[in-house]
């Protein structure tokens, strides 16, 4: 079998291989490559309450749980305490709670994953396990192994000795750009 004929073969197949990972790697860099513009893993929710029993700046954890409880919020109390300027900090699992006792109000902010995105960011950077790692590993060498030998599929002259090393040039120059700009 000859070599153009092996490499066409290997690069189709692997290319069908990797064509999902690929598209799940992209989108997941999408969303990292934003990360500075929104929170590609979470989604924050701030929510405005009323509680309907007078708390005092000494409340104990039990009050403080009873509180919680009044929210018709599923939220794991953790700890708490007065700040400064007389209001109450609640850590809650996921989140925040912050309490104006002498108004009855409070405000609560905590964290929900993104469903799907938070996982494919996980994989993206493959903090999952070493079992990850290796197969991450694996996608990288077979995504270099399908650029490379689509480089020698086409002849003539669109093939890579005539036409396509201008773009093989610019695909290297234009992240080094990048780099020897920003760094």
């Amino acid at each position: 079998m000859k070599l153009r004929k092996l490499l066409r073969i290997l690069h189709r197949d692997f290319g069908y291989f990797i064509a999902g990972m690929t598209i799940v790697y992209g989108l997941s860099g999408i969303f990292l490559n934003h990360r500075h513009d929104f929170n590609p893993d979470y989604k924050i929710f701030i929510t405005d309450f009323t509680i309907n029993r007078s708390l005092d700046a000494n409340a104990g954890e039990d009050e403080i749980k009873a509180v919680l409880e009044s929210l018709d919020r599923n939220v794991v109390y953790k700890k708490h305490y007065l700040n400064n300027q007389g209001l109450i900090k609640i850590f809650i699992e996921n989140g925040e709670i912050v309490i104006h006792p002498q108004e009855r109000k409070g405000t609560m902010q905590y964290l929900q994953k993104r469903p799907v995105i938070f996982e494919m960011n996980k994989l993206h950077k493959a903090t999952i396990g070493s079992v990850w790692k290796w197969t991450s590993d694996i996608m990288a060498v077979i995504l270099i192994f399908v650029a490379v030998s689509g480089l020698f599929l086409l002849k003539g002259k669109r093939g890579f000795c005539r036409w396509g090393w201008w773009f093989a040039i610019a695909g290297i120059i234009v992240p080094l750009f990048f780099v020897i700009a920003y760094m």
